[in-house]
């Protein structure tokens, strides 16, 4: 019996193409949506979960309070580790790191690798291992380093590298390189970690280098993770440990001094909520991560609104089939049966068709999001969509089976059964649910797009057009032959300027605690981001004096150093003029020096943050970063011309270089994934509720067929009867707008926040989706308006 209704379905479904199509595109699409999104939120929330003691580790940051606010940081200093472990019991065990990317060379081969210092204990707390080598010993001794399965095969091939040598630009004393041995091989860390490297090496190494001044207190530029003892609380032991700083600095009683706070990170919030100064790594979104999960639930929700709508409207035209059956002797549980395996055998095939398409677009997903998830790879998403599939075939069953098999054949075959007042109500309010959603997601779409031409459209505060800079990577050569290089370069009228600097600003700057006076002469400390750079670098970069004057070469080699502060500085400290400024004295970095010069305020990092008080020192014979002013309309033979000035002058020195332009582009590509993929998933929406449009408008017309008959032989035009079939449509989307802009305004509005320098939300972002999916809309009921007004109505009065 159970084939028997199998083979109806089949036959339903094939007989009935359109209406399947539709039925079974617009969920497969959903399911397929929602599997990815699921993949993607799956993703981001999994990360760092493959440590066994996920759960007891923390990462220690740091708060420090001066007179010109709080600034948070995720590094500590180095004797921070040892203290602690000392003093509490609650620690089980600690590790310290420190990410650098350092040039790596092997013979002729020269790298750039990510290198991550740290110490043995760093296999006790994190869950990673050696496939050669001992992980006790592996680490214990100076300039030793582990190779990642892949970094080995990259420079040894299939040879066994432990034992071997590689020379690492980092921590060598003459800028020429230094040998480290290879002492462990570990597999390549999994991409959902917080950090990632492809070199582990020995964090006794800064020691070594510098044995008098790595272990220092005030220095905050390493990283320190706990393993906690079992069953002991975070929470409970941060607030225990926040001032356990002072017992070894003294530093309250010193007045005036900046106050330092410490306290705990669970490991599993590191990457979402992270977005301290610092990072060892770009940080996640969890607001995005809440907004991508929302879109995935509306999607299915749209999918499954869509399935049920078409289900239920085209159910009400079976009733003379069901009026029949019975007459003919078919009992209630079998038209019952019928029509639930119908509905079920449709959203299997939908699902089937869902995973034929994931199959494909996997590599997308993959391409767009650097995500290598398979649904494949995920039985409970398998399981779960399987579920989701199973009971909207039975809920969209439901009505028909219960509904249709209840009447008497005898009202149904005398015409005498209509589609109930609260069928059509049910199915408006699920049209009005359809487009409520695809207007959010579309208006969300307009807003994100606004937001990102503003980020990439708005003036930073300097020019970075035709701005290109290189990495240094300690090379002493580069250094030392910086002037004849320059020289040559500043020779040709492609080349309009040349500067060093210790960092780029585009990522954020280091922080140091400074010290000045206010106005009436008392100490002041304050927390400024620092810059080190020549006296050429604000002409190539474009940044004007307010006041004072630019740094001094030949006053480089005085007691007291040089600074320019920016206009931030100058209002945080109080000094209300940029006049006031000059001449203050200004002591950064330990090194007492005097304001010279003050600028306008300029990003020096991404635009999530406000502008912060910055001190740039003159520095030119220490740099990692060389800027050069091009000629932009000559941008091929000008960097011709510096790639073969580079090989002249450093012929062993790595070419590495990028233009500041598309290096800051680089930094939002999260948020231009963010843009792509809720615009991919917006259109999608879009046509599964419009499919649906076109179900129900196909239904509404073939139910109308012989009004519109009798209104074509008493002279209706075209136009008229193409308006009588989309008017009601139409009034539903927008009564969908109204109920969409409220909850799109406050979802976009929270989004928006993430970001200090943000547009408005205005009028013509909602005015202008809404005239959008008005003007789909009308166009997909067009088709079907046209087609029946354009009908011969000899055709659906026939019957007459």
């Amino acid at each position: 019996m159970i084939p028997y209704y199998f083979a109806q379905a089949w036959r339903r479904i094939a007989k009935d193409k359109t209406y399947s199509f539709l039925n079974i595109v617009g969920l497969s699409a959903g399911l397929t949506c929602f599997a990815f999104i699921a993949l993607w939120v799956k993703d981001e929330l999994s990360y760092d979960a493959f440590n066994q003691n996920v759960n007891r580790i923390v990462r220690l940051t740091q708060t420090i309070k001066t007179e010109n606010g709080l600034s948070q940081s995720a590094a500590t200093g180095a004797p921070m580790a040892q203290a602690l472990q000392q003093d509490y019991a609650e620690i089980e065990n600690t590790v310290r790191m420190d990410s650098r990317e350092e040039l790596v060379q092997h013979q002729n081969q020269q790298t750039l690798e990510s290198i991550l210092l740290t110490e043995p204990s760093f296999f006790k707390i994190f869950s990673y291992h050696l496939t050669q080598g001992h992980a006790a010993t592996a680490l214990q001794e100076p300039y030793s380093v582990i190779l990642t399965e892949s970094t080995a095969r990259k420079y040894f091939g299939n040879a066994n590298p432990v034992g071997q040598t590689l020379t690492i630009y980092m921590y060598d004393k003459d800028g020429k390189g230094t040998s480290y041995k290879v002492t462990g091989i570990t597999p390549d860390p999994p991409p959902n970690a917080h950090f990632s490297f492809t070199v582990l090496a020995s964090f006794s190494t800064i020691a070594a280098a510098n044995p008098a001044g790595w272990n220092d207190w005030s220095n905050s530029s390493l990283y320190t993770y706990l393993l906690l003892q079992p069953g002991v609380s975070n929470k409970a032991f941060s607030a225990k440990i926040s001032r356990f700083y002072a017992k070894y600095t003294s530093e309250q009683l010193a007045p005036g001094r900046a106050i330092s706070a410490f306290a705990l990170q669970p490991l599993r919030d590191i990457h979402l909520s992270g977005h301290l100064q610092n990072e060892l790594a770009p940080s996640g979104d969890k607001n995005q991560v809440y907004t991508f999960a929302t879109i995935g639930v509306f999607i299915l929700l749209l999918a499954g609104i869509n399935y049920t709508n078409l289900a239920t409207a085209r159910a009400t035209g079976r009733a003379k089939e069901v009026g029949i059956k019975k007459v003919v002797g078919a009992h209630k549980k079998q038209l019952i049966f019928q029509y639930l395996s119908e509905s079920v055998v449709m959203a299997l095939l939908a699902l089937l068709l869902a995973l034929f398409l994931s199959f494909f677009i996997e590599p997308f997903f993959y391409q767009l999001t650097g995500k290598n998830r398979s649904l494949f790879a995920s039985p409970y998403l398998l399981l779960f969509l399987t579920g989701v599939t199973l009971f909207l075939g039975l809920l969209s069953g439901i009505y028909p089976a219960l509904v249709l098999s209840a009447f008497k054949p005898a009202s149904i075959l005398k015409g005498a059964f209509r589609a109930s007042a609260q069928g059509v109500r049910l199915r408006r309010s699920l049209v009005i649910a359809q487009f409520a959603i695809s207007l959010m997601l579309i208006t969300s779409v307009i807003i994100i797009y606004t937001q990102m031409q503003y980020i990439q459209n708005k003036k930073l505060g300097y020019d970075k057009e035709g701005l290109l800079f290189l990495r240094v990577h300690g090379n002493i050569n580069v250094i030392k032959g910086y002037e004849a290089f320059k020289n040559e370069l500043t020779a040709s009228p492609l080349i309009t300027g040349v500067a060093t600097s210790n960092s780029l600003i585009v990522n954020g700057l280091d922080a140091a605690v400074s010290w000045t006076i206010d106005l009436a002469g008392k100490p002041l400390p304050v927390n400024t981001a620092t810059l080190s750079a020549d006296a050429n670098y604000l002409r190539v970069y474009g940044i004007p004096l307010l006041a004072g004057k630019n740094f001094t070469p030949s006053a480089a080699n005085t007691s007291q150093q040089q600074i320019i502060l920016n206009e931030r500085a100058v209002k945080e400290f109080g000094w209300i003029k940029a006049e006031n400024a000059i001449g203050k004295p200004f002591t950064l970095d330990g090194q007492p020096g005097t304001v010279v010069g003050v600028i306008p305020d300029f990003h020096f990092q991404l635009l999530y943050q406000a502008i912060e008080p910055l001190a740039i020192n003159y520095q030119n014979q220490h740099f990692a970063r060389i800027t050069l002013k091009i000629n932009v309309q000559e941008g091929r033979q000008s960097l011709a011309l510096i790639e073969k000035v580079w090989a002249k002058h450093f012929p062993a020195a790595l070419f590495d270089y990028d233009f500041l332009d598309l290096f800051i582009q680089k930094q939002y590509q999260a948020e231009e994934r963010f843009s792509k993929l809720i615009l991919y998933f917006s259109v999608l929406s879009l046509v599964i509720a419009c499919l649906g449009l076109y179900g129900l408008v196909a239904y509404t017309t073939a139910q109308k067929a012989k009004e519109i008959s009798i209104r074509k032989i008493l002279g209706a035009s075209v136009n008229s009867i193409a308006v009588l079939l989309s008017k009601d449509f139409l009034k539903l989307i927008v009564v969908a707008g109204l109920v969409a802009m409220p909850f799109a305004w406050y979802i976009m509005q929270q989004w928006l926040q993430a970001f200090t320098y943000r547009i408005s939300i205005t009028w013509w972002m909602f005015g202008a989706a809404v005239t959008l999916v008005l003007v789909i809309a009308f166009i997909t009921m067009s088709f079907q308006a046209l087609k029946a007004a354009l009908a011969n109505p000899v055709e659906a009065l026939r019957s007459e």
